[in-house]
């Protein structure tokens, strides 16, 4: 009896003439498609919301959020981590990446095979997770070894343990602590989960980190206040943050940055703002 293949890798029936298609078409078709993300990122909001709040705990208590993936599910967690230092002001080790996938993976690439089953546990060793931390594994497929082996590994040290994956049944969506499916389906082009599959894991990774930034208060309002100002465009925002949160004009409020050393956060205080009710800084 042959086993049937799950859905990321069979033939998408919507897509049987791909190969035909003008390039309009072929849009068309994947606009089509990825409604289905959406929906499968919104049927996972209560698991969603369990893993930002378990990632804003890590976060408080001075732990770390580790995500091991391998392939496309590596470059997106590489991605996600990537920005949340500018973004959120966050230490570069309260995120990590533990990812599979050779050289084009960048310094964070541990192995260059996602069939390697030692790599990712000896690197947690290395890193000391345990207790306090939380490791999000990710893969399409749901099996990948590497993948797997770290989270099980990462469970075994007492860290808090999330699985992403796009196949209902997958294997690794049971190694976890919360195993979070987002059912994607056949891609437009098959086996290719880069496409919705990677979609989908990326739209829930903001949606968990963001929400675990929110919970841990680096947000007030809508604006980031502890973004990193390294660039000009990052300083005109900044600039902007505190002239609408401390109903400042322009001028005053980039003078108080340059006061405080461009910390958005000091800036404020500067200006006399205090937000009524908003959450603390929280963190390393």
């Amino acid at each position: 009896m042959t086993t049937p293949l799950p859905p990321t890798e069979q033939r998408n029936p919507a897509s049987s003439r791909l190969g035909s298609l003008s390039a309009r078409d072929v849009i068309a078709l994947m606009n089509t498609q990825e409604q289905r993300v959406l929906i499968a990122v919104e049927q996972a909001t209560p698991l969603l919301v369990q893993a930002a709040e378990q990632v804003a705990g890590a976060f408080q208590r001075g732990g770390r959020t580790a995500f091991i993936g391998a392939g496309t599910s590596g470059r997106i967690a590489l991605q996600e981590a990537a920005e949340l230092t500018p973004t959120f002001g966050v230490t570069q080790d309260s995120f990590l990446v533990l990812a599979a996938g050779g050289q084009f993976m960048g310094a964070n690439a541990i192995t260059i095979s996602e069939d390697d089953t030692e790599a990712a546990p000896q690197a947690l060793r290395a890193l000391e997770i345990g207790q306090a931390d939380v490791v999000i594994g990710l893969a399409a497929s749901g099996t990948t070894p590497f993948v797997r082996a770290g989270l099980q590994a990462a469970g075994n040290a007492g860290a808090w343990t999330c699985a992403i994956a796009n196949n209902p049944g997958a294997p690794l969506l049971t190694d976890g602590d919360l195993g979070i499916l987002l059912d994607t389906g056949p891609e437009v082009l098959t086996g290719s989960t880069r496409l919705k599959a990677g979609t989908a894991q990326k739209l829930a990774l903001n949606r968990i980190t963001t929400g675990a930034m929110v919970l841990a208060g680096r947000v007030v309002e809508n604006h980031m206040v502890d973004v990193t100002c390294t660039t000009d465009k990052l300083r005109v925002r900044a600039t902007r943050i505190v002239a609408d949160l401390a109903g400042v004009d322009l001028a005053t409020a980039r003078q108080h940055l340059e006061d405080a050393d461009w910390s958005v956060r000091d800036a404020l205080s500067l200006a006399g703002y205090h937000a009524a009710g908003a959450r603390g800084r929280a963190g390393a």
